[in-house]
């Protein structure tokens, strides 16, 4: 019989005093456990900053700063969506014109 990985680990971490109380307080009022709310607190960061990171990943793969390995590997996208495809062509398109023109 093969062990399944364990889903979580375990982290030691020193925080500052004052934060501690922060937190201490905002898990009383919510009536959750200290650690429970630790846990979802990281949990909501985490995603807020992959979701900005997502959208930053659009806006650098339509300006040309990343290419499209980068960009999947950013935004966890397994396709480039059509809208940004088009997007990304458009500003390819008004490059080349503008090198024409000159």
């Amino acid at each position: 019989m093969v062990k399944d990985e364990k889903k979580t680990i375990q982290l030691g971490l020193r925080i500052d005093k004052d934060l501690l109380k922060d937190i201490e307080y905002l898990s009383k009022s919510e009536g959750v456990d200290k650690m429970s709310w630790i846990k979802r607190a990281l949990a909501d960061f985490v995603n807020e900053e992959k979701d900005a990171m997502s959208k930053e990943a659009v806006k650098d793969y339509i300006g040309l700063v990343i290419d499209e390995k980068d960009f999947k590997e950013f935004t966890g996208f397994s396709k480039i969506p059509k809208d940004i495809e088009e997007a990304r062509r458009d500003v390819l398109d008004k490059i080349k014109k503008e090198v024409i023109e000159k």
